[in-house]
């Protein structure tokens, strides 16, 4: 019995030992067997397992002498920062402890997180037992640098627009270098995105080095679209390898990516949200230019007045002023315009309800005037609103002097450019989810000024919906929709 019981051991011992080998030796179950939150269960899936086969591949051949590039892309929310960020640089640290190891994002504080999580794995348990030589000194221990204690290895963490100045990498990971849509559409944010990534980033390369840009892409001339193409201009530019996961294919057995976590109907809720320029970069991966007719028509709701409109909606009139004498003054003058409108949620999506736009091109005296008249028509319980952008230059000083003790003017700070403000307006419309009375004198002109987004003479009434949405996002979409 007693031998039975030390042969039990004895295997116990060597599958332990085993796992152990394992884990030093392959990211998949290094992340696994380091794996410690309790909370949340680790869930590999189909990306999981390829995206650790091809650290695998970029370790063995950095152990020969050779660098490694790799571009990754995979939609949000799948678990690629886990994988990379938060695990990698303690497991490459461990297998080489005199390693420098830079940690680049779109902001300092993100790498900062990064780097903490991995920075406080090597004090482990599980990890210990991988590499029990291994420890952090802890008279340099900071989220944004952190040292192997006796040894040479170490972490920097910054933000690609940060300085990297003095710093060199065996490992260099830089993980979604763009924060959102308005700073990817911004021409000069993505010049210098570039411009950080190739001479800052880039030029921190050893000898032999393993490159990581892992990210989700967004918009065609980014840094993952310019390493496209300069691969194609130039032999002598770095030859990345490309790793690409869409969230929705006919190559999965069941056509989504990552059907352990999210079910299916989580990716057609997003495609839906997203519309197709979002859906194409963020979640296929395939960024596509931007082209005309970016707010679809073809599906609003025509009512056959506002009695079946929804009940119960909080209205708020949002209006968009052309109240410089240049602006009246062109030869096609822009409008003032105010639209009626309100928001709802049915069945997890957002819908746009529209029941009048009054436009007019008027002075500022008769402008204000019927300013003035409609708000009273339209009832103490319409709000009034107004965007807060650049370009609105001084329209929220003057609705308010114009509606001085008859109305407050609600203002939310918007983004300069146009087409990122109503980029959230693109999947309401593709769902059919807008709603407007037909027949109403106004709506034909509306329709026209809509269809022809952002290439069109004039966009005030785009702009009233995109307003009306930052208003109502800013204000929440329960219980009490609009705090006055």
């Amino acid at each position: 019995m007693a031998r039975k019981e030390a042969n039990d051991g004895d295997e116990l011992e060597k599958l332990l030992y085993l796992q152990r080998l394992e884990a030093v030796d392959h990211h998949l179950n290094f992340m696994m067997y380091t794996w410690t939150n309790r909370a949340e269960p680790f869930v590999v899936g189909f990306h999981t397992q390829r995206i650790c086969a091809a650290i695998d591949y970029a370790i063995e051949r950095y152990r020969k002498g050779q660098s490694t590039a790799w571009v990754i892309t995979v939609p949000f929310r799948h678990g690629k920062s886990e994988i990379i960020s938060r695990k990698l640089p303690a497991h490459f640290l461990g297998l080489f402890p005199d390693g420098k190891v830079i940690l680049c994002g779109h902001t300092q504080a993100l790498t900062e997180g990064f780097s903490k999580i991995s920075r406080n794995l090597i004090a482990t348990p599980p990890y210990r037992s991988l590499f029990p030589e291994i420890r952090v000194d802890h008279g340099s221990a900071s989220g944004a640098h952190w040292r192997i204690k006796d040894r040479e290895g170490e972490c920097f963490a910054s933000g690609l627009l940060g300085s990297l100045s003095g710093q060199g990498y065996n490992l260099g990971l830089l993980d979604d270098y763009c924060r959102n849509r308005a700073d990817a559409e911004s021409d000069t944010l993505r010049e210098k995105m570039w411009d950080a990534f190739t001479n800052d980033f880039m030029t921190r390369r050893a000898p032999v080095s393993i490159t990581i840009v892992l990210a989700t892409p967004w918009h065609v001339d980014d840094i993952i679209g310019r390493i496209k193409k300069r691969m194609g201009e130039d032999a002598e530019f770095p030859r990345f390898k490309f790793l690409r996961f869409p969230a929705m294919s006919d190559k999965y057995p069941q056509g989504v990516l990552f059907p352990e976590r999210f079910g299916r109907a989580w990716y057609t809720q997003q495609k839906a949200v997203l519309g197709d320029y979002g859906f194409q970069s963020l979640m296929q991966l395939e960024p596509v230019k931007r082209g005309g007719n970016m707010l679809n028509t073809d599906c609003i709701q025509r009512h056959l007045s506002a009695a079946e409109f929804k009940k119960g909606l909080r209205w708020m009139r949002v209006w968009d002023l052309a109240h410089t004498a240049k602006e009246r003054a062109k030869a096609d003058p822009d409008w003032t315009s105010g639209t009626l409108l309100a928001f709802s949620v049915e069945d997890g999506m957002p819908h746009l309800w529209v029941r009048n736009v009054d436009r007019m091109r008027k002075n500022a005296p008769e402008r204000d005037a019927e300013i003035r008249q409609v708000t009273t028509l339209d009832g103490p319980y319409v709000k009034v609103g107004v965007g807060n952008s650049s370009d609105a230059k001084d329209t929220i000083a003057t609705m308010r002097e114009v509606l001085r003790g008859k109305r407050m003017v609600l203002a939310v700070k918007e983004n300069k450019d146009k087409v990122v403000r109503a980029t959230p307006l693109e999947p309401i419309f593709k769902a059919g989810n807008v709603h407007v009375v037909q027949g109403e004198p106004w709506l034909d002109d509306w329709i026209a000024e809509v269809n022809a987004f952002p290439f069109g003479a004039h966009d005030d009434q785009v702009d009233n919906l995109s307003a009306g949405y930052a208003i109502w996002q800013s204000q929440g979409d329960t219980g009490e929709l609009y705090k006055w």
